[in-house]
């Protein structure tokens, strides 16, 4: 880990490895089938598998101010990618040295910063458990750039929203699986609706057992395919709060929140071991439906600014104070846990306690931090790399939670049910009919009996008969 070689975040002499973003974050074969195959309604007590918050930096190329005002001067800032290390210059002699899970140079395509930062999260995703990619840095460094860019008019642009919504819908199947979003913005410490503009005051609910935060109040819209998922992040973004300040012409003055719900149907079988006398029989029950939720928090958060270069006035200065004091909670948070601090103050900030199940929970997380190369906010960047710094050291503990499908269970349970009355009523019918047909057999056959004795009857009393007027013939010749 990048902790283990950097002290007070300044790479030490000797060989140092940095984690690799590619890894996926479920753990071996092996645990994972035994995972898999384990009948709890919920992994909400299982130990988990570690993950680190991976964290990646990228930087922005000078734009057309800073090509002007800092011709004369060097970037404060050199990347080496092979090594992927930062040094921050702080004059002409002298740098400290950084190493992170990744750097990008300003080169950067979108595709690669995808799929190195946020593809393993999105698989986390699809694979049963929460993730988070999260963009922080100073206002006008790329953070929505990187996080939330469309490309209309240039694919290759699109933004790691886009691009993780492409690969979910490419995995799921519709007709099992569910996804959802909610698109939400953190303002000035309320959370409103981006989707439905009119509900601007939406509550934050934790269990109190378990500690999951949610938002019962938020718009939640399924998704079946690409475009109309584009259109609802337009619609979003339309409604997003932006201003023009001396540092960035569209500045976000909210941090913004994309959740992506995925309901994945999976089939379970549930083994049990029983033994008899002197014999061992393996039972193996038939399989059971499980639906596996898991959560996608995409989170734009908007730029840390000073005063006096931003330039804010009025409700524009009240806003960056909001922004500002948000962060700070989420930066004590972030300390508190890299020191492994007993008191974690979550609850100092809405920002914090949406994201608690990121850092120190049960989510994959990826931070980018995005910097400029400007000298001048030579201090903003040193705190945006310290920020990124302190949150590599942060461990989570991943965990998959799967549920016990009820609905899917009684679906099924009606269709056998429909599939035997039907089969019940067929059965009935056929012994119905079959013992109609004895019953006319029988009648038939005791008709034909009681007409051959009619019959036999009917002879033996002619031959009676006959022989009666035989013997009194015989009678009457002997007495004449």
């Amino acid at each position: 880990m990048a902790s283990t070689a950097c002290r007070n975040g300044i790479v030490q002499k000797g060989n140092s490895k940095s984690s690799s973003f590619k890894s996926r974050p479920h753990p071996s074969p092996s645990l994972g089938s035994a995972i898999r195959r384990s009948s709890s309604a919920s992994y909400a007590g299982n130990d988990g598998v570690p993950g680190r918050v991976r964290v990646a930096v990228r930087l922005r190329p000078r734009n057309a101010e800073e090509t002007v005002a800092d011709a004369d001067f060097a970037d404060c800032v050199e990347l080496q990618t092979e090594l992927k290390r930062l040094k921050l210059r702080k004059n002409n002699w002298d740098s400290d040295t950084y190493e992170f899970d990744e750097v990008f140079t300003e080169s950067a395509s979108q595709k690669r910063v995808y799929e190195v930062v946020a593809k393993p999260v999105v698989e986390s995703v699809l694979d049963g458990y929460n993730g988070t990619v999260m963009a922080y840095g100073q206002t006008g460094t790329g953070k929505t750039f990187t996080l939330g860019r469309l490309g209309d008019e240039d694919t290759s642009s699109r933004g790691i929203m886009v691009r993780s919504m492409e690969d979910i819908l490419a995995d799921v199947s519709l007709e099992s699986d569910s996804v959802s979003v909610s698109y939400l913005q953190l303002y000035m410490e309320t959370i409103q609706d981006l989707l439905d503009p009119a509900n601007d005051n939406i509550s934050i609910v934790e269990d109190p057992k378990t500690g999951d935060v949610s938002l019962p109040g938020a718009t939640l819209v399924q998704i079946r395919d690409q475009q109309s998922f584009t259109e609802l992040l337009r619609w979003g973004e339309a409604h997003r709060v932006a201003a023009n300040t001396k540092l960035n012409t569209e500045s976000s003055r909210s941090h913004a929140i994309l959740m992506i719900h995925v309901k994945r149907s999976v089939v379970g079988r549930e083994e049990d071991l029983s033994s008899e006398i002197n014999h061992a029989s393996h039972l193996i029950k038939p399989s059971k439906p499980l639906v596996r939720k898991s959560k996608l928090v995409v989170v734009d958060l908007a730029g840390s600014e000073r005063i006096h270069k931003s330039g804010s006035e009025g409700h524009m200065l009240e806003e960056a104070k909001s922004i500002n004091l948000s962060l700070s909670a989420l930066g004590k948070c972030i300390n508190a846990l890299a020191e492994n601090s007993a008191h974690v103050p979550l609850r100092d900030s809405k920002l914090t306690r949406l994201l608690r199940d990121s850092f120190g929970g049960t989510a994959r997380t990826s931070l980018i931090v995005t910097i400029g190369p400007s000298p001048r906010h030579r201090g903003e960047t040193a705190s945006t790399i310290l920020f990124g710094q302190r949150a590599m050291k942060v461990e989570n503990m991943l965990k998959i939670k799967e549920e016990f499908d009820y609905k899917s269970l009684s679906r099924r349970l009606e269709i056998q049910l429909d599939k035997l009355i039907v089969e019940n009523e067929r059965q009935q019918k056929a012994f119905d009919d079959e013992v109609e047909r004895i019953h006319l057999e029988a009648q038939n056959r005791i008709s034909e009996v009681e007409r051959n004795f009619a019959d036999a009857l009917e002879k033996e009393k002619l031959k009676c008969q006959m022989e009666y007027m035989e013997s009194v013939k015989k009678l009457e010749e002997r007495c004449c």
